[in-house]
This record gives C-alpha cells, sequence and structure tokens, in this order.
C-alpha cells in the first residue's frame, strides 16, 4: 500500500515538473494535456486521473508555487539568528528574491495563466492576505514593513517578466537596501 501511495505521488510530480517544463518552454497559452503527458512519460488517462482539467493542473501548479515560495521563505529563515527582530521580513526579501531559477520562469508562467483565468490567482491571493495579517499581528511598523513587501513584489514582477534593467550588483545593492529597512520596520 506505502509503495502504491509512493508511486501515485511520484506520478503527480512527474506531471507537475513536466508541466512546469511545458509551459516554460512554450507558454502557458500553448500547454495541452497531450503535451503535458508526454513529457511526463504518462499516459493521457494518468495525468487525468490526478487533474481531471487543465485548470486543474494550473491550479495544481499556482499551488505548487506558493508551497514553493513559502519553502523558500523558512530556508532563509533558518539562515537569520533567532533572535533578531526583523527575522520574519527579512526572510521574506531572502526568500522571495533568492536565486531559484524554477521559481523565477514559474512566476512569469502563472502571471501569463493568470492573464486567461483569474481564479488560479486565488490561492496566491489568499496566502498575501494571511501574511498580511501575520504582519499587522507583529510590532511592526506596517507601513514601512508593507513597503519592503511591496517592492520585493516589484521587483520580482520585473524578474519574472523578464523587463529588469539592473545589473547583479544593483540587484545585489537594493536588497541589501530591503534587509536595512526590514530592520527600521522593527526599529
Amino acid at each position: 500500500m506505502v509503495a502504491e501511495q509512493a508511486a501515485v505521488g511520484s506520478a503527480r510530480e512527474r506531471v507537475l515538473e513536466a508541466a512546469e517544463r511545458v509551459i516554460t518552454d512554450v507558454g502557458a497559452a500553448r500547454l495541452t494535456l497531450d503535451a503535458v503527458s508526454q513529457a511526463a512519460g504518462v499516459s493521457k488517462g494518468g495525468l487525468l486521473y490526478h487533474f481531471p482539467s487543465k485548470e486543474s493542473l494550473l491550479m495544481a501548479l499556482a499551488q505548487r508555487y506558493v508551497d514553493s515560495m513559502q519553502g523558500c521563505i523558512e530556508a532563509a529563515k533558518g539562515s537569520l539568528q533567532a533572535g533578531d527582530v526583523g527575522r520574519d521580513l527579512k526572510a521574506c526579501v531572502l526568500g522571495v528574491l533568492g536565486s531559484d531559477p524554477k521559481l523565477k520562469a514559474m512566476g512569469a508562467v502563472l502571471l501569463a495563466t493568470a492573464a486567461n483565468d483569474l481564479t488560479l490567482l486565488d490561492v496566491i491571493r489568499t496566502r498575501i492576505a494571511e501574511h498580511t495579517r501575520e504582519l499587522a499581528g507583529t510590532g511592526v511598523d506596517f507601513a514601512r514593513a508593507s513597503i519592503v513587501l511591496l517592492a520585493i513584489d516589484g521587483l520580482k514582477m520585473r524578474e519574472s517578466l523578464r523587463i529588469s534593467a539592473f545589473t547583479a550588483g544593483q540587484r545585489e545593492q537594493i536588497v541589501n537596501e530591503l534587509l536595512k529597512l526590514a530592520d527600521e520596520a522593527y526599529g
């Protein structure tokens, strides 16, 4: 029974990974279930077992993106000192603006996909609302912390759309300034 569950989970993950590759290669508008099943090495019936529609596949990709982003934030938090009062906000800076190229590509993919179906952003919208409530419940200068979060979103958006003109050095300066602002928000 455990082996069967692992195989099911593994097939589902293969489908999601294949969908990410297909979307990255050809774009969300050209995504087909046939292309995904072929890229994943599963039958179309096998793909439909996990994702009964293209929309359910795209929704799962959006959830996967949010989960991956949250994982990056948690990993960044683990690299910061436990007593650092600005730790959570700094972890957002470092986690969201980290260098995972897969997440950068998926951000652009989700934006392109959402252009056709805004409900695909519900999972992201929900996570942002939760994070905003969590932030408001701390002893932070809410406006300053929100500006840091908006700057993160702006830089991430530019990079996802591949329209950022910042050099690597300029980007590093921006990230360092955001980390300083994060500290000041808890000043």
